[in-house]
């Protein structure tokens, strides 16, 4: 089993790594104290990745791409987490105590930034990059995609199944009730709920 620590950019106390874990590129990777990856983590490429203090990633969370990934203090990323971090320009931001349940999906390529204390609930989408809808002679599948930031401002609560669309903030305090898509920015503090999404009442 390849002991990963003595591979990375830098490695910090009390890092744990289960069997059945692989890492293309462990050099680009900096982890903090008591950080731990369990079973079936993959890492494809080499997205640059900056990962603090306890953070747990579950069994079989994926990540591939490039860029930067920076991860801040006390993230858990529940099992089945897949991440595509992008190109080298693209770039994901996830604040301390976030947690991310079973299944979320995140793409970075346009941009995506999470704020401290956001609470992501299981299937959850946040697609900063999409196909392009605009009729062309090619298919679809073949002209490149378009993308925008989504930003989650601070402790904000996404219910399960949502899908969280590019060029897209979420303002402080806000909760996205289940199976909503979220297509504009919201206000603070603020119960949004359907599709598309919109106030339902204040919190």
């Amino acid at each position: 089993m390849t002991d990963y620590r003595t591979l990375f950019k830098s490695c910090g106390d009390n890092v744990r790594i289960d069997d059945g874990v692989f890492i293309e590129s462990p050099e680009t990777i900096s982890v903090g104290d008591n950080v731990h990856f369990m079973r079936g983590f993959h890492c494809m490429n080499a997205p640059q990745i900056t990962i603090g203090s306890h953070v747990n990633w579950y069994p079989n969370c994926f990540l591939q791409g490039l860029g930067r990934v920076i991860v801040g203090d006390h993230v858990d990323f529940f099992p089945n987490t897949y991440i595509s971090t992008g190109g080298d320009d693209s770039w994901i931001e996830i604040g301390h105590h976030t947690h991310f349940a079973p299944n979320c999906v995140l793409y970075g390529a346009g941009g995506l930034k999470f704020g401290p204390y956001c609470n992501l609930a299981a299937h959850g989408v946040y697609a900063t990059v999409g196909h392009d809808p605009i009729p062309r002679e090619q298919p679809m599948a073949l002209v490149s995609g378009v993308s925008g930031p989504i930003t989650l401002v601070e402790d904000v609560w996404v219910a399960a199944n949502c899908t969280i669309t590019a060029n897209t903030t979420i303002a402080r305090g806000c909760i996205i009730g289940a199976n909503a898509v979220v297509t504009k920015d919201t206000e603070p503090m603020g119960l949004y709920a359907g599709v598309p999404a919109r106030r339902i009442r204040d919190r």
